[in-house]
């Protein structure tokens, strides 16, 4: 009687570490790895596979940030200053624009 029992605890945790496992790639679609892992355990790995493939990717969130750049030369800096010090070194004084530029 104690090997069956054995034997169903061993696979029942096999179950779970499929699931855990298979929801660790939900994590790079919008279903995310929680909603995925709950769906394949109470409703099989098969079926949650379904509802990862029906899911889109997770799109980039662009923002932006204050950058500096030199007319000139082209470097952009994050820090802001009276002039280009890639230019300075030149001899040169180029003063900075402030732009935005997108970040993911």
């Amino acid at each position: 009687m104690e090997e069956k029992h054995l034997i169903l605890i061993g696979l029942i945790l096999t179950y779970i570490l499929v699931v855990y496992l298979f929801s660790r790639i939900g994590g790079r679609r919008e279903i995310g790895k929680r909603r995925l892992f709950w769906i394949s355990l109470f409703l099989t790995p098969l079926l949650g596979f379904a509802f990862f493939i029906s899911s889109q990717h997770k799109k980039l969130v662009l923002y932006t940030e204050k950058r500096y750049k030199c007319e000139d030369c082209g470097y952009v800096f994050s820090e802001e200053s009276e002039c280009c010090p890639m230019c300075e070194k030149e001899g040169k004084i180029n003063p900075l624009k402030k732009v935005d530029m997108y970040m993911t």
